[in-house]
């Protein structure tokens, strides 16, 4: 997750505290579409008093495919969209599954099939798993200006260290999957993303573009915490939606899993939390050893946006518990380091005190 260097005064709203009275579907109906549970389920009200308490706008929990407790504060709904930052990590690696799975590509093969700028230079042996797994040691240069091309800036900015010997949390760097997939799919990504993931699993996000005409990659997506529990379902049902064989198993699987040793808590463009080795995603990235949230499951796995959004999946449990923080990107600025993000951040160890 990036961080902003601005500062907002928080704005107090008026909270409203209850289940979802939005239906989807029927509570018997055999599609993966989540519904409603019938009655609510009171042992999620403390987890979400907690979450409403840090200026959090949304909050799902699904067991399985129904939801059992859903609150939105101030005047967000269940279709009211918010940025979800980094949370589009996570949409882009399953954007590269899907694109394997339909066999347009593997993910073990060298970017530079499909980059062929990078070909002849020190990225040309950088493959798309490490794309994925951030050890490709390509520069880190921030740029989310909505006016420049990001594509162009990302596929131009130079190898740092020998692919596969560092790991870093990259943002701008990300954006070459944009190329790749545009490359290996033969047409537009936005397209693509719509017609095989957002359609299939009912999704009503948006994302944006930049100046050069290139859906963003690594941040800047409107999304919704029905939307982002959709998207961790589609994981815990192994790749499945309405017996549909979305994206491989194989994959899924890679995904949740450590990508490197350099950081075992990462998988591919998904948070793990792991015994081994954790790194942060600050520029000097220091390591400590140890999950990540010491009293979550070893085989949860979360994506993370800035602000506190995060959306964690429990595979043990088959529980699903989405958070939001913000609306706009303007809400958003300076929110990186407050004392409502950092409490929102180490919101995994609590939840599962609270739901276990």
């Amino acid at each position: 997750m990036f961080r902003y260097g601005f500062r907002v005064v928080a704005l107090a709203v008026v909270v409203f505290v209850g289940y979802s009275n939005f239906p989807l579907t029927a509570s018997n109906s055999t599609s993966d579409t989540p519904h409603d549970s019938v009655g609510a389920n009171p042992k999620y009200a403390a987890l979400a008093a907690e979450v409403g308490a840090q200026s959090a706008s949304c909050m799902v929990v699904q067991e399985g495919k129904t939801i059992v407790g859903e609150w939105y504060w101030g005047d967000r709904t269940p279709q009211t969209l918010s940025e979800g930052f980094s949370t589009m990590k996570s949409v882009t690696a399953t954007l590269v599954g899907i694109a394997q799975t339909q066999k347009k590509l593997n993910i073990d093969q060298k970017a530079s099939d499909f980059i062929k700028e990078w070909k002849g230079t020190a990225s040309e042996s950088i493959t798309i798993r490490q794309l994925l797994s951030m050890t490709s040691g390509r520069r880190e240069v921030f740029n989310g200006n909505p006016l420049a091309d990001n594509e162009l800036i990302a596929i131009n900015i130079g190898q740092e260290t020998t692919p596969g010997t560092n790991w870093r949390y990259t943002n701008t760097t990300l954006q070459v999957l944009e190329t790749v997939l545009e490359r290996a799919v033969g047409g537009s990504v936005k397209s693509f993303a719509k017609k095989n993931l957002l359609t299939p699993l009912g999704m009503k996000s948006k994302f944006s573009e930049d100046g050069g005409s290139n859906m963003f990659m690594f941040a800047f997506w409107d999304t919704s915490c029905r939307d982002l529990a959709k998207l961790v379902q589609l994981y815990l049902q192994n790749g499945k939606w309405n017996n549909k064989q979305i994206l491989s198993a194989e994959f899924v699987n890679d995904a949740r899993t450590s990508s490197s040793a350099l950081n075992q808590n990462y998988g591919l463009l998904w948070w793990l939390n792991r015994a081994g080795t954790t790194k942060s995603t600050s520029a000097n990235a220091q390591t400590r050893i140890g999950p990540r949230y010491q009293t979550a499951p070893l085989d949860m796995f979360e994506a993370v946006g800035a602000c506190g959004q995060s959306a964690m999946g429990f595979p043990t449990q088959n529980l699903i518990i989405t958070f939001m923080r913000t609306k706009t990107l303007f809400e958003a600025l300076g929110c990186g380091d407050d004392s409502q993000t950092n409490a929102l951040n180490k919101m995994g160890s609590r939840v599962f005190q609270l739901v276990k």
